[in-house]
């Protein structure tokens, strides 16, 4: 799915008071800059669903996604994967394990 700079601006208003919308987006603009940091839309849109919200995450995800943008589109776009301590991916751990004849952790 292509993300679009409306899109990006619409999810900002739709989840900030129109105080913090000017600040909200130069948190957002600063990611991208970079040839380095690439789909700048789809990003921004994954920082804004982290965000929930809160200025202060969306300035945290935008320091994550600066370091490594892929970080943030996978707990966004992924968020049952990106957990760690589901009970099914316990499970498939345990059972790989036991697959390659080694005991598994008691505390997995």
């Amino acid at each position: 799915m292509t993300h679009s700079r409306d899109q990006v601006v619409a999810s900002v208003e739709a989840t900030f008071p129109k105080s913090s919308w000017a600040r909200v987006l130069d948190l957002l603009d600063s990611y991208g800059v970079e040839p380095y940091e690439r789909e700048r839309e789809r990003v921004q849109v994954a920082i804004l669903t982290l965000g929930a919200g809160s200025e202060a995450k969306v300035r945290e995800y935008v320091a994550v996604a600066k370091r490594d943008y892929r970080d943030v589109l996978f707990w966004a776009e992924y968020p049952e994967e990106s957990r760690l301590d589901t009970p099914e991916r316990s499970e498939r751990i345990r059972k790989m394990f036991k697959k390659f004849g080694i005991e598994p952790p008691k505390n997995l």
